[in-house]
């Protein structure tokens, strides 16, 4: 279900499911072009401007599929970014809006009961910030396009399915801290796992191997050593090959010019970017853009 007109459903939420673990409240999808005019008018309880902000009843889990935006909480701000999602809680003051510049298509699940009630007392949620540390990326955009899907062809029907569904997307990051002998997070996956997962999470900040190495807290050489014994390739080979997933995903799914996505996937440079394409993939960038896209400078 790829760039669904937008809609905003509310669903209907029946007496026995307020006693589920989970049910869902709202599922919508909203495309804002550059220099648009936001928020656009929905249903009163979710409307808000960006003067006051507002608070909700219930969870609110985004995801930014295209373009870029801010968000912001009492806890200061964050840039969203194409692929990253965000989390609000029940009575949790906020505001967010996509980049004048560029817009964003967003779309957003809200959801509530004693689960995630459960998860936030317990500060099981995996966040920096309000940002969901979410390692599996595309299965998470997958089930997020899944799920709106099914919502839009019932707008009228709030099934079990649907929150089932909605678990599935909040097990992207979800911590269990009752696991028998817990041990710290740092300690808990060895240098090179957790150099990894700060790679796929950050690389489109313009991460480099120092920026790892600070992260993991141990030697350069350290780290390369285990690196290469474990995967094979050095660090910035892995730093390239995210960078290069990042890029094949914008190119192939936005209209985004070559000079954006050259900053967005993390690349230092257009010149780079060619330079790494052909050399992982035998390919200039263009060649990976749908012929309809072709003509972005």
């Amino acid at each position: 279900m790829r760039n669904p007109e937008s809609f905003c459903h509310v669903l209907p939420v029946p007496q026995r499911a307020f006693h589920a673990p989970l049910y869902v409240t709202n599922v919508g999808i909203e495309h804002i072009g550059p220099g648009q005019v936001y928020p656009e008018l929905k249903p009163a309880v979710y409307f808000f401007s960006w003067e006051e902000g507002r608070t909700l009843p219930e969870f609110c889990l985004a995801l930014c599929m295209e373009g870029s935006g801010n968000l912001e909480t009492k806890k200061g701000r964050q840039t969203l970014h194409s692929g990253e999602a965000f989390l609000f809680r029940p009575g949790e003051w906020h505001r967010h809006r996509p980049a004048k510049a560029e817009g964003w298509t967003l779309c957003w699940l809200g959801f509530n009961g004693d689960l995630p009630h459960r998860w936030m007392n317990e500060d099981a949620f995996a966040m920096n910030g309000n940002k969901p540390l979410i390692e599996f990326r595309e299965l998470f955009i997958q089930q997020f396009e899944r799920m709106l899907f099914t919502t839009h062809r019932a707008p009228t029907r709030n099934s079990e399915e649907l929150a089932w569904q909605a678990i599935g997307l909040l097990s992207h990051f979800i911590i269990d801290r009752h696991a028998e002998s817990p041990i710290p997070e740092h300690r808990s996956k060895d240098v090179v796992s957790r150099a990894v997962e700060f790679i796929w999470n950050h690389t489109h900040t313009g991460l480099s191997v120092s920026d790892v190495v600070q992260h993991v807290g141990c030697s350069r050489r350290t780290l390369e050593t285990r690196f290469k014994l474990s995967m094979e390739k050095t660090v910035l080979d892995e730093i390239l090959t995210c960078c290069t997933e990042r890029a094949l995903h914008l190119l192939k799914s936005t209209n985004l010019p070559i000079k954006q996505i050259v900053l967005r996937s993390g690349f230092q440079s257009r010149e780079q970017m060619r330079l790494v394409f052909h050399k992982l993939l035998g390919k200039a960038p263009r060649d990976f853009r749908p012929a309809s896209k072709k003509a972005s400078p």
